[in-house]
């Protein structure tokens, strides 16, 4: 049985989203990353039947380059989704990337930054 597509209000009646089309869910509330990088965070999986693709971006005061590197990611029976992770900084400042041939390599967070989550639908 082909999975049914959300409902959403167009012209006042209801009717499925277009297929090319995607919901996604923001959530307003920021999860903050101590020293060291390690997160693990639950968050509303909203309208998602399955296992959202999460997107990401890191908010922080210094001037170096973040990557979010996820080992986990499960979808509970209560429409919440466990996240876990490391958050890792540049080892170099943005200035040295092009002399370095952008060979780019990060290691333990050392300043707490703010990681902010989104969910995409996925294909």
């Amino acid at each position: 049985m082909a999975r049914r597509r959300p409902l959403v209000a167009g012209s006042g009646q209801p009717s499925e989203l277009p297929a090319g089309d995607r919901l996604a869910g923001f959530w307003a509330k920021a999860i903050a990353v101590p020293v060291g990088g390690a997160v693990s965070a639950t968050i509303p999986a909203g309208i998602f039947a399955a296992l959202p693709v999460v997107g990401h971006s890191i908010e922080a005061a210094g001037t170096r380059d973040y990557v979010l590197r996820i080992s986990g990611r499960t979808l509970n029976a209560d429409k919440t989704i466990t996240l876990t992770g490391v958050v890792r900084q540049s080892r170099m400042l943005p200035g040295t990337l092009l002399v370095s041939g952008g060979n780019e390599t990060f290691e333990t967070l050392t300043s707490a930054v703010t990681l902010h989550l989104v969910a995409m639908e996925s294909d």
